[in-house]
Formats: structure tokens, C-alpha cells, sequence
């Protein structure tokens, strides 16, 4: 009974605070598009091209009932419901926030399904894409349910939603490659989660197209049991004063790309996956089966709010056996002048990797070349190996940046957009990466923190390069 009480007070007090501390819910909150991807659904999708048609049908209800009403639409200036905005025009005129596909000009070498992360959508997949493409593979990007439209469309969705559209997909793009071209998969964040999923239990099912290859950004493989609790308190929701309770923040929606607005069940769902992810690794892993799991490379920042390069370490790659897997990891800048403010939570992680020897996969540091440069180096230790290598590499810490971090890696440097330096074209017109704002907090409608958070990476070439060589062997490392 104690701790029924101490739980009820839990889910009491953050549904207060979340009814006092959140702003007003607006339409995108509150209505999410009619017919969206449902698995268990008997009209559901049976084929990605279906899925497609069904998207069309999801943006057009969402300008219908939003853009087009003027009693929905929003008055900030830079929000991606009101219609006459560039952050709008972005989010729904280009095609970034649908599913999309990429065909190279001539002969098709393979395909490669790519799957964003939570509150995403397809763009954050454009550049590791275009990388494929420039390779001769084609692309699909895919669009998860829920994302890409309203915020409100992750209030009902489960993960179940997102791995059926994955299934999908997937068995278009390996029939885009063809029976004897190789298949790849990969994705960021929620979507790496998604696609080890995918992969762990096409060593159980023939009928799914198994991947050759995975590449992992930013893998969500273990996430918060705190993620348990929101979903107790979103079951307050159906009060009225208690609307909010089903979302973590409700922000200001001036991001063509990525929803600012979080509910909990979003949260929950990522926390489900994740478990099941586990179980199935548990399943696997007595019977032999995970010797025939795909080659993995997995790409982690050092400093991750989401997921730590240990868990990735734990939950993954240590209970995979011996096939060429790697992991890529980017320390935090190590400039002397601020290593005195570094928290002791990289540092320790650092420790702890280097400290571990004989492992069974491929563990590569970005880290700065000495104490008192900003200067790169990628430091090697092959599986089952206990010396380093050292390789010189041309870039720097660009000045200001102490760390990568969970959103930023799949971003380049110049990406137009998200970049420090965005390179030209039409999103350039709009370009969040290099806002730098400074002033009194209280001036903006969302906080100075906003801004800080870096959006890219400007390591991308690492990324870009261990694409490139895992396609071709025997071509040149970076240099």
C-alpha cells in the first residue's frame, strides 16, 4: 500500500507540473491524420508502394485540416504549420519528411534501406544515403508511422507500427537489388534499434530478406525504465485538466524535420523495443544462430543523453561472436584549456574502453591527436587485439565545439539545414545548425538550450569513408 502510495504521488505530481509547466496544446497536438499506418490493421499496406500512396493521403489531410484552416494554423513566423513559412514549405513541400527512394543512373550494384530515429524523419537518413547512391546502390529512406506529419501522431503509435512498415520496406528494397546483388540496412537512433530487430530475426524467418550489412548510428539499445512510469501517467489523460500529461515537452514547432514536441508514449514504445531486442538476443544466443548475424558497424558518440557507447558495448556488439563487427566511437574535444570541465561520466567511458582488451569486434576512437591540439586521430584496436594504431586524420575540432552527441551524428558538417557551415540550395534559406544565440533567457519563446545542442557532425567523413570501404575491401582506408 506504500508503495502504491509513493507511486500514485509520483504520477499526481508530474501530471501537475506537466498541466502548469507545458504550453497550451494546439492542433498538431491534439489530432493526428485519420488512416495512418496501423500493422494489426486489416486494411493496412501490404506493399511499400501501398504505404506510399497511403502517406500522400496523410499530408494532404494534414494541409487540409491545419495548413488550410485558418483557426488551426499557427502564427509563428517560423513554424512548419503556418503555411506561409519556409520551415513549412521545407516540412511539407520537399520530400524528406515521406518515405523517399534514390536510383543510381546506371547499373544498380544493391540496395540499402535506411530508418530515421524517434520525433525524425527520412532527412536525417539524406546524407549516409547519398553516400550509398554515390556508390551505385539504391536507397530507400523510409518514414516510420506517426512521424513526419503531427506531433500527435507518436500519442497512438507503437513499435510494432514502425518494425511492420520496416518488414515492408525492406522486402522492397531487397527486390530492388535483386537475387544475386547484396542487400544492406541501417538507420539512426530508433531506427538502428529497429533494424537490429529486423536482422536478429531474419536468422529465424527465410522469409525476410536478410541484410549483408548493417551500419548503426546512435543505436537505441538501452533506454530508461523511467520510460515505464510516463506511460502510468499519460493513463490520466482522459481527464481534461490533465490533457498534458501525455507529453514529456510541448514546444514550438520551427524544425522542418524533426518534431520539438515529445509525447510519453514515445518514449514507452522505444523502452518496449528495446526489451524485446534483448529477449531476442537472449533467445539467439544459446542456440548458435547469432554466427550468422550481418556484419555491423556501429558509429556512437561519447557523450550520448540517449544511449552510451556501454550499453551499445553490453547489449550488442559483446554477445555478437566474431564476424568483422566494429565500433566507431568520437570522444568529447580534449583540449587541454578545458579538460578541467569535462563531466567525469566521458571520462570514465573513455577508461573503460581502453581498457578493455581481446574483445571480439573492431573499436575505433576519434579523438584529438594531443592534449593541446585540435587536430584528429583515429585510434585502432582490431578484434581480439590488444596494441593500437594510430592514423593521422584531416580534420579539427572546430572552435567552440566540446562534443558530438545522440542528434548530431548523421548530419555533415555542411549539411543545409543542421551544419556549422551549410553548404548551398534551398534549405540553406533556413539553417538551425549554425545559430549561435546569446542573450537573457526569457527573451525567446523556447530556451537558450535549444541552440546549443550541436546538430551535426563534423567527423561525417569518418562515417562517410567506413561506408565506402565496407562496399570495396580492398579500397584505401581514410587518410
Amino acid at each position: 500500500m506504500l508503495a502504491l502510495a509513493v507511486l500514485a504521488t509520483i504520477v499526481l505530481v508530474f501530471a501537475v507540473q506537466a498541466s502548469l509547466r507545458l504550453a497550451d496544446l494546439r492542433a498538431w497536438h491534439r489530432s493526428a491524420p485519420q488512416g495512418e499506418f496501423r500493422v494489426a490493421a486489416s486494411d493496412a499496406p501490404k506493399t511499400f508502394e501501398a504505404y506510399r500512396e497511403l502517406e500522400e493521403r496523410l499530408f494532404a489531410q494534414v494541409r487540409r485540416d491545419v495548413l488550410d484552416d485558418s483557426a488551426a494554423a499557427d502564427a509563428l513566423t517560423l513554424s512548419r504549420y503556418n503555411p506561409t513559412s519556409v520551415v513549412s514549405r521545407l516540412a511539407f513541400d520537399s520530400i524528406y519528411n515521406r518515405s523517399y527512394e534514390l536510383v543510381p543512373p546506371g547499373e544498380v550494384k544493391g540496395a540499402v534501406l535506411l530508418v530515421h530515429g524517434l520525433s525524425d524523419s527520412p532527412y536525417s537518413m539524406r546524407a549516409i544515403g547519398e553516400t550509398f547512391l554515390a556508390q551505385g546502390y539504391y536507397v530507400l529512406a523510409l518514414r516510420m508511422p506517426g512521424h513526419g506529419t503531427v506531433p500527435a501522431g507518436l500519442v497512438d503509435v507503437s513499435w510494432e507500427d514502425w518494425y511492420g512498415a520496416v518488414v515492408l520496406a525492406a522486402k522492397h528494397a531487397a527486390a530492388r537489388a535483386g537475387p544475386d546483388k547484396p542487400f544492406l540496412a541501417g538507420g539512426h537512433s530508433t531506427g538502428a534499434a529497429l533494424i537490429t530487430l529486423y536482422s536478429l530475426r531474419t536468422l529465424d524467418d527465410p522469409s525476410l530478406p536478410r541484410p549483408e550489412q548493417l551500419y548503426l548510428i546512435s543505436t537505441a539499445i538501452g533506454i530508461s525504465q523511467f520510460a515505464v512510469l510516463t506511460n502510468v501517467i499519460s493513463g490520466l489523460s482522459f481527464i481534461p485538466w490533465f490533457e498534458k500529461s501525455r507529453w514529456m515537452d510541448v514546444n514550438p514547432e520551427y524544425d522542418p524535420y524533426k518534431y520539438n514536441s515529445f509525447p510519453v508514449n514515445a518514449a514507452n514504445q522505444i523502452y518496449r523495443l528495446t526489451r524485446v531486442i534483448q529477449s531476442t538476443i537472449d533467445d539467439l544466443e544459446p542456440t548458435g544462430r547469432l554466427d550468422t548475424m550481418p556484419r555491423v558497424h556501429v558509429f556512437q558518440s561519447i557523450v550520448d543523453s540517449t544511449v552510451t557507447a556501454d550499453q551499445v558495448v553490453r547489449g550488442l556488439l559483446g554477445r555478437l561472436p566474431a564476424a568483422g563487427h566494429e565500433l566507431v566511437v568520437f570522444d568529447i574535444n580534449r583540449l587541454e584549456m578545458l579538460e578541467g570541465l569535462i563531466a567525469p561520466g566521458p571520462l570514465e567511458d573513455l577508461e573503460r574502453m581502453r581498457a578493455a582488451v581481446d574483445l571480439p569486434f573492431r573499436v575505433t576512437l576519434i579523438a584529438n591527436k594531443a592534449r593541446d591540439s585540435r587536430a584528429m586521430a583515429a585510434y585502432t584496436r582490431e578484434a581480439a587485439g590488444r596494441s593500437v594504431t594510430v592514423q593521422d586524420l584531416p580534420f579539427e575540432w572546430p572552435q567552440g565545439v566540446f562534443s558530438l552527441g545522440h542528434v548530431a551524428l548523421p548530419f555533415p558538417v555542411d549539411d543545409p539545414v543542421y551544419g556549422l557551415t551549410p553548404a548551398g540550395g534551398l534549405e540553406s534559406n533556413f539553417n538551425l545548425g549554425g545559430l549561435a544565440a546569446k542573450g537573457e533567457s526569457g527573451a525567446l519563446v523556447v530556451g537558450l538550450g535549444a541552440f546549443s545542442r550541436l546538430r551535426c557532425n563534423p567527423f561525417f567523413d569518418v562515417i562517410r569513408a567506413r561506408v565506402v570501404e565496407s562496399l570495396a575491401p580492398a579500397a584505401p582506408a581514410l587518410n
